[in-house]
């Protein structure tokens, strides 16, 4: 880790899978190169795939989306997404989402961020091991005090929800940042354990901030089982009290890193916080993207 010359900075250092890449292009390495393959970026395939819906190629902006976006995002686009998860994970349920509940960001970290700068004077839980942009963005922050929960490896980095609830109790946990699935180590909690996590995040009152960025990329289902999605969102009672956030986006589950587009689901109240803070932080996701998106959140082509 290199020191600034330059008076006032401090070192900083890369994430583990960002400082790989970088010393990877210095001998070579670029995404064309028949002779190398980027097995650990975690970034998925963004060219066409058999059976995949086809890619978007052009894009078409009208003079309105030269301006700012606003800073909780296009309004149609958060309506959509609130109609996609009520419509995969909340048919028949009292409390749906609103476009109140939803708040967009310029990819994944950003929105990660937001969230952190919206915390309180509080401890703040998040597993070892889990995505490797976590550690060094939770130091940054002072409000709040990061804990890290060591998974083993014999458990398979499985957590029960004993013991869970033993961290959260014994540790004074207000918040929890976790992946699920978890990337690097594929742990997936799903059915009846994470509806347990819902329940324990309302029965202890820490708030569950779950990334979710692979909720798609599910694996343990029989050959002759229909595909499956996962998320939180199934399992929430009420979508305004219930303290679960869930963090997701077009990175990963629609193929679409570049486009930099996510999404936050929360409370109201949450979603007008994160807002305060994205305006100080960001000043808004992509304007034109948020448009295309549109036409990626309808159910049948997810």
């Amino acid at each position: 880790m290199q020191t600034s010359p330059i008076p006032g900075f401090r070192p900083v250092p890369k994430t583990g899978v960002i400082y790989v890449m970088s010393e990877a292009a210095k001998h070579g390495f670029h995404y064309e190169h028949p002779a190398w393959a980027n097995l650990g970026q975690g970034s998925p395939e963004t060219g066409p795939l058999p059976g995949a819906p086809p890619r978007i190629a052009n894009l078409t902006i009208d003079p309105t989306s030269y301006r700012y976006s606003d800073i909780q995002g296009n309004l149609d686009l958060r309506q959509k997404v609130a109609d996609f998860y009520n419509q995969m994970y909340r048919r028949g349920k009292a409390s749906q989402y609103t476009y109140e509940n939803v708040s967009i960001a310029g990819g994944g970290r950003a929105a990660l961020t937001r969230l952190a700068a919206a915390l309180g004077n509080i401890n703040m839980g998040h597993f070892l091991p889990d995505y490797t942009a976590y550690e060094e963005l939770l130091s940054v922050f002072r409000a709040f005090i990061p804990i890290p929960i060591l998974l083993d490896f014999e458990s398979g980095y499985h957590v029960s929800v004993e013991a869970l609830r033993k961290e959260i109790l014994g540790r004074g946990l207000r918040a929890l940042l976790l992946s699920n699935p978890c990337n690097p180590t594929g742990q997936l909690t799903h059915g009846s354990d994470l509806k347990a996590w819902v329940d324990l995040a309302e029965e202890t009152q820490c708030t569950f901030i779950l990334d979710e960025f692979y909720s798609h990329y599910i694996y343990d289902r029989a050959p002759e089982e229909p595909y499956r999605l996962v998320s939180a969102a199934e399992h929430i009672e009420d979508v305004n009290t219930a303290p679960v956030i869930i963090v997701d986006g077009l990175t990963k589950n629609w193929r679409y890193p570049g486009w930099r587009v996510s999404w936050t689901l929360a409370p109201k109240s949450v979603i007008d916080l994160v807002a305060s803070a994205g305006s100080f932080l960001d000043g808004g996701a992509n304007n034109p993207f948020q448009k295309q998106a549109l036409t990626l959140l309808d159910p049948a082509l997810a």
